[in-house]
């Protein structure tokens, strides 16, 4: 099996390495030239939401809340899909570069800096998450091997890659990681429910969404503060920018969102399987304990190839926007050099963060807890409203960092009760209304 992951690794350096000479401006490393197609774009969608949370993180939150772990993925599809309905074609006309470009766009001075802090506050612990995960995978697969130096040498990996080839690598690794992906998720799917069958009526009579271990209360919250990234997140947003135009987005990202529900539930099943029919997990993912111990190894390698697909299209994905707002937006340049130089700093910081946390659904729960409070109900109500009333820019920078300072509080200090990022986020949107109804109709 290392030798196919040497493999895997050598093809995406490959790619990237022949990107590294086509790169010839910032548009082409940061949003892969805006001229991406219909196929380009949703398979990229899908390689770079399939991330740590879609593959270990849910399968291992199975085995604290049973079915209820699909929820992690169907909000997402939920807020992909409003996406979709909403706001692609509008985003994409806006014919922005990065999120808070479409905040300068549409608010005006100070909403891009503002903006631009909390994502690449946020965005470093979601990098970190994906490190922490391909660790997991590594290390199922060279046995003896110190976690933390694994977690350095994939970290180097994943950042030099990122450097070479920028959005224009992404989004041919992405179409290439996302064919590994449905071989490998679906056919471990197909296999353990044909082919180890044997509690399959005991799974599908408790197919709960809601039940003693995840209540209303944990659904609500699931729904705004993680599917808020899936509506308005910078990755999500940055695959309608590189579109070729509003109508290449807008298709791309409501297929993706019924594709992204389809690939939740069956990640899902996975874990289920692992709940019925292993009676203890020692402390193992389940994704990994299949792996290493139940499906054949011609399998167990696509497997393990799609799961590193996952992490790797996430955390390239998430390195590139965060590097591109960056230098973009609070340098206010538009250097290739110094977005690749910034790169490697923000995937340096992100090295930091996985070595010292390893539980993935708290780390993406974290900066989920800052951005989606701060960023989600302000960015909406300013592109609804473009072109048709005046924002009130001292009400609106209020709701960004009530938002986003509750969210803070709660997330990475501990503070307040569990409800405090849902409250910022609540008062955010009240307070995003009440910036643009304060203010008077465009001409």
């Amino acid at each position: 099996m290392i030798y196919s992951i040497i493999l895997f690794v050598i093809i995406l350096f490959t790619i990237s390495i022949f990107d590294f000479k086509r790169v010839k401006s910032f548009e082409d490393f940061a949003v892969a030239g805006k001229s991406q197609g219909f196929w380009s774009v949703y398979l990229s969608l899908m390689a770079s939401m399939i991330g740590a949370s879609a593959t270990l993180g849910t399968a291992d939150k199975v085995w604290d809340i049973g079915f209820s772990a699909f929820c992690w993925l169907g909000v997402g599809a939920i807020g992909l899909l409003l996406q979709g309905i909403l706001m692609s074609k509008k985003i994409r006309e806006l014919d922005a570069t990065t999120l808070p470009d479409i905040a300068d766009k549409t608010v005006g001075n100070g909403a891009k800096a503002l903006l631009s802090l909390i994502i690449a506050i946020s965005w470093i612990g979601i990098i970190g998450a994906q490190i922490v995960s391909l660790t997991k995978i590594v290390k199922s697969v060279v046995v003896g091997v110190n976690e933390n130096i694994l977690i350095i040498i994939i970290a180097i990996v994943v950042i030099l890659y990122t450097i070479l080839g920028g959005q224009l690598s992404v989004v041919k690794t992405d179409m290439f990681q996302a064919g590994v992906i449905v071989v490998g998720i679906f056919g471990t799917f197909i296999y353990l429910f044909l082919c180890k069958n044997d509690n399959n009526q005991d799974i599908f009579n408790n197919l709960q969404l809601i039940d003693s271990n995840f209540g209303y209360f944990e659904l609500v919250n699931l729904l705004f503060i993680t599917g808020g990234t899936y509506f308005l997140g910078p990755d999500i947003l940055s695959r309608n920018i590189m579109s070729k135009d509003g109508k290449t987005a807008q298709r791309a990202t409501i297929v993706a969102a019924f594709s992204l529900a389809i690939v939740g539930f069956v990640v899902t099943m996975i874990g289920m399987w692992t709940l019925y029919n292993i009676p203890v997990m020692h402390g193992e993912n389940p994704m990994i304990y299949i792996m290493d111990k139940v499906i054949p190894t011609p399998l167990a390698i696509l497997l393990c190839l799609s799961l590193m697909a996952t992490l790797i299209s996430s955390a390239d994905t998430c390195l590139v926007n965060a590097a591109t707002i960056v230098e973009h937006d609070l340098l206010k340049r538009n250097n290739v050099k110094e977005v690749r130089i910034i790169v490697g700093v923000l995937g340096i910081a992100a090295l930091l963060i996985a070595l010292t946390k390893s539980d993935i659904i708290d780390l993406l729960l974290g900066a989920y807890s800052v951005y989606s409070p701060g960023i989600v109900f302000p960015l909406f109500t300013s592109i609804m409203f473009y072109g048709k009333r005046r924002i009130n820019k001292m009400i609106w920078f209020t709701a960004v960092i009530v938002g986003g300072v509750l969210g803070l509080v709660h997330s990475y200090f501990m503070v307040g009760p569990n409800y405090l990022p849902l409250l910022g986020m609540l008062l955010s949107l009240g307070l995003s209304l009440l910036s643009v109804l304060q203010s008077p109709k465009e001409k």
